[in-house]
Parts: C-alpha cells; structure tokens; sequence
C-alpha cells in the first residue's frame, strides 16, 4: 500500500484553514490540488494492487546502487542529470508521470494508450502537451517540466506527504517542520517511507524493461532525507554539486515560490514565508556537509557549479572514472558536441538575496565551513 503520513497531513490542513490571513483564493486551490491528489491516490492504490496480480515478478527485479544527482536547488542538477542521461546504454531515468503513477500496470495501460494515439494522429498528445503548460508553464525558463519528461523522484514523495515540496501548497515552515526532514521523523515513519520508495522504484524499474541498466536518479530535496535513503541503498553513489549560496539561495526561493502567485498573492517577495524557505536550505547546505562521512570517497564525488559549466565533457568523465564505470559508445563524445553547441547559454533567472530581505552576512555566517571549502567568496 501507498504509506501517508496522516498526522503531518491534517497538522498542514489545520493550519491552512485556521488562519486569520486565509483567503477564499487560497481555500479554493487547496481543495483543487487535495481533489486531484486524491484521483491520482485511488488510482495508484488499484495499479498497485492489480500489480501484484498481474506481475509479482517485480519483486525480484534486482535494484543496483543507483547514482543519485543531488546539490541544493538550482546547482545545475537538471544540466548534468541530462548529460549523464546520453548514456542509455549504462542508465535508466525515471519520468515524472512514472513518479506520480508508480504502478507497472498503470504505466502498461499508459502504454497502450500512446500507442494507440499515434495510430489515431496524436490527440491525446496534444493534450498532455497543453496540460504541461498549464501545470508547468509558471516555471518555464527556470525549469522545463512535463509529464514524459525525464524528472526528479520528489513525486514518490508527495502521496506519503513527506516532502519539502508540499510547502509550496502550505507555506507554514514554523507550523509543519515535519515536511522539512524526512530523517527527523519517527523510525517507524521513515521504514515506511523507504518501503514504499524501495517498492516504486522496482515497479518502476520493472516496467521500463531496465532491470540490467543502473538507475540514475535526481533530487534537489534528497538532503532532508539522505540517512533514510542511504539505509535503502547503503552503496548509493552520490554525485553532490554545490554552487555558490548567493546564486543559489535567491533563485531557489524565486522557483519554489512562485505557485504562491497562484493561491496567494499577498505573499510577497520580501516576506517571512519566503525566509522559510531561504532557512530551509540553508540548513540543507548544512546538513549534507555534516553527514557526508556517511559516504567513503568511492562513493561520492563533489561538483563546483562552475567546474560543472567550465567544463561539462571533463566532469562527466571524473564521475565515471571515480565510481569505476565505463561510458556507452560515443557518449562523451555526444556531451563534447551538446556543450559546444549551448555554450553561450545563460539563464534568465536572476534575482538577489536582497529582494528576499535576507543579508549576505547572514548567509556567510550561517555557511561559513561551505565558503571555506569550496573557495567561494565572502
């Protein structure tokens, strides 16, 4: 079964609907998104239990240490995510909508269904296509998203109600500190959770016929709940990209505030809410530099977001070479030519620190051991 944290989820109900500044606006979406989340929950829960009819076989579908892809938000993850995603031949990535429907027969079902759309000249893809741009369109150019997309696994979060990302529903980080760190909760709570995360990553697996493939998997949020995904996968290999808190902290914040706009306006950019999030990574900037002993040098390999940039071909390389791999035919090949060709790229995402109300002095002081470590300047 899909675990759900019941107690975190009604704490976040009670102190959206009970306080004083809750808008009609904000109400409203809150029971469009609870509405939609439960469709997906039913249908999850009968793909999951018609699973274990029609292929119990999953369970003995064998899961490799993956390589997880991880920094705070807005590192770079995305680029090197689909760099190293070239390599078909070596890596299986997960879509979204196979995070938000971890059930192989629903994904068989989702199968038939494409196939039968291209017969009949790709109406349903014309759906999905305008259904991305209406779930997604709020944060184009700063993160391309869509259903079939290769994506994070933060949606095999959302049903267990264990994810930082449901604060962009709840913007109460003082009032439900459980979303923030999976690792801080329950040992019982955290079983769970890993169970269902060992269980849908199987399915998964299963279902894209990867089983002799390594999956490559990324998360912006994996801080929060590292101790409880390395117990999954005690020989996880990490690649941890860093980038500099004054570039990543204004952006992130701009990203994962942005569904705000939508159900409530009123919260600005300089605003203690969007502290909250600017607190919450700062602790997750933290909190990886403290448990990396977790990890042994075999196992982990840490990125400068502008080594990253400088020299994509020559990362991807020191990756394979620190964990022992062998790159697919032409692959570096393919990300030298990639790079060359979008080298003159630069985002259209820029905002400060500043605009959020938060000080440098702040920020250095709270990371001051990160500064030091990776060179960056004060």
């Amino acid at each position: 079964m899909i675990f759900v944290d019941l107690s975190t989820f009604f704490h976040a109900l009670r102190a959206a609907l009970v306080r004083a500044s809750v808008s009609p606006r904000r109400v409203l979406w809150l029971f469009i998104a609870l509405f939609a989340v439960t469709v997906v929950y039913t249908l999850n829960t009968i793909g999951r239990l018609l699973d274990e009819l029609l292929f119990p076989g999953y369970r003995d579908t064998p899961l490799r240490p993956p390589i997880i892809i991880t920094a705070n938000p807005r590192s770079g993850t995305t680029f090197l995510y689909g760099l190293l995603g070239t390599d078909e031949q070596s890596f299986t990535r997960v879509r979204l909508y196979q995070t938000l429907f971890p059930s192989i027969t629903l994904c068989r079902v989702f199968d038939f269904l494409a196939w039968a759309d291209r017969a009949a000249g790709g109406p349903l893809a014309g759906i999905i296509r305008r259904l991305d741009r209406v779930c997604f369109g709020g944060w184009a150019g700063m993160h391309a998203m869509g259903l079939e997309r290769p994506e994070e696994d933060e949606g095999l979060f959302l049903f267990c109600f264990a994810t930082p990302a449901l604060y962009m529903l709840f913007p109460f980080f003082r009032e439900v500190p459980e979303l923030a760190f999976a690792d801080r909760l329950p040992e019982w709570k955290r079983e769970a959770i890993a169970r269902y995360y060992e269980s849908s990553l199987r399915r998964i697996l299963y279902a894209a016929g990867g089983a002799d493939r390594t999956l490559l998997l990324k998360s912006v949020l994996f801080t929060g709940r590292m101790k409880t995904l390395l117990g999954v996968f005690p020989g996880a290999r990490i690649v941890h990209l860093v980038r500099h808190p004054y570039e990543a902290l204004p952006s992130a914040i701009d990203m994962f505030s942005s569904f705000w706009r939508v159900h409530s306006p009123e919260i600005g950019k300089n605003s203690e809410e969007s502290r909250g999030w600017a607190r919450l990574y700062v602790d997750y900037y933290k909190y990886f530099h403290e448990n990396r002993k977790l990890l042994d040098g075999s196992t982990i390999v840490s990125v400068r977001y502008p080594d990253l940039k400088e020299d994509p071909a020559g990362t991807v390389k020191r990756i394979y070479r620190t964990f022992g791999m062998t790159p697919g035919p032409g692959v570096i090949d393919r990300i030298e030519k990639d790079t060359v060709r979008n080298h003159d790229y630069k985002s259209n995402h820029d905002c400060t620190l500043e605009e959020f109300g938060l000080d440098r002095g702040w920020v250095y002081d709270e990371l001051r051991d990160v500064f030091e470590e990776y060179g960056f300047e004060r």
